[in-house]
């Protein structure tokens, strides 16, 4: 069974480029993204540079570009206005942070499994973003949390909040290597950024962050085998989701002058090769382990 990784580049994070160049219009950018051969865009409703879904449908089209919507979501109108969005851009995905803040984790899960079953009568797959001031800000309790989802409830993996919302150390403690790997364990989807315990998105190729790199980069390969092992057990060859999301200012770093300090396309294309890298590398672990297992 052989199954694809779909790379797919976020439309808030194509904001603001070429590096020190004249910004590119919306259909440049889409451009960029088919020369760069990335298979689909994820539209963040939030962002400043959210397309009119109508405007953006042809183009998709024309282009033959996938498409997601990644979206916050504080009740039953925001999931309404995300889904005819989706519609009309032919989206088959969401990735969502909820906005709900409940103490009482019955009120959060009701709240999530609604959420979930009206999105798939919708034929929209939903997955919960590991994402800061969300109902998963705290990693200990989105695993609290993971016990009492629908185990069709799944999470679209990005560690870069937790890492600089929680100060993880760059060699995590095995509690939290704990807790990461039952987040994994849910994983249906990765997103591409680098953070530190400081930042939550640096740029690529500075001497000082090649450990928090190499961190990520494990971690993707680790969350890539989590999600083969389950489709395995499943017999699913459905793709897998890999979105790079180097975000605009304020999440780009910028100088005094207010200019970024790395060209986000160039590290967007870096991220993009390291998850593929990755990938393979689960891949392969998966392939080796079923050969093994029937060989005995």
């Amino acid at each position: 069974m052989s199954i694809r990784l779909e790379m797919f580049q976020s439309l808030w994070a194509m904001e603001d480029l070429p590096w020190r160049g004249t910004p590119w219009t919306l259909p440049e950018q889409l451009d960029r993204l088919v020369e760069a051969d990335f298979d689909g865009v994820a539209v963040d409703l939030g962002a400043r540079g959210k397309p009119e879904a109508d405007v953006l449908t042809p183009l998709l089209r024309e282009r033959g570009l996938q498409s997601a919507v990644f979206a916050f979501l504080r009740d039953d109108t925001d999931l309404d206005a995300a889904l005819r969005y989706a519609d009309t851009i032919g989206a088959d995905r969401m990735v969502v942070c909820g906005c709900v803040f409940d103490p009482d984790d019955a009120v959060v899960i009701d709240t999530v499994h609604r959420w979930y079953r009206t999105a798939e009568a919708a034929g929209v797959a939903m997955q919960l973003e590991t994402h800061r001031n969300t109902l998963t800000d705290d990693m200990r309790r989105t695993t609290r949390l993971l016990r009492d989802l629908d185990p069709a409830v799944n999470l679209a993996i990005d560690l870069s909040h937790y890492v600089a919302g929680s100060e993880i150390p760059v060699t995590p403690t095995p509690e939290i290597d704990g807790h990461i790997e039952a987040l994994f364990a849910r994983a249906e989807s990765v997103q591409g950024r680098v953070a530190t315990r400081c930042q939550v998105q640096i740029p690529l190729g500075f001497p000082q962050h090649r450990e928090w790199e190499d961190l990520f980069t494990g971690w993707w390969t680790r969350a890539f085998t989590a999600i083969l092992e389950r489709r395995a057990r499943e017999g699913s060859d459905t793709p897998v989701m890999f979105c790079t999301e180097l975000g605009t200012t304020p999440y780009a770093i910028t100088d005094r002058d207010g200019v970024e300090l790395s060209d986000r396309w160039t590290d967007a294309l870096t991220l993009r090769d390291r998850a593929l890298a990755c990938f393979t590398d689960a891949a392969t672990r998966i392939s080796t382990l079923t050969t093994t297992g029937a060989s005995r």
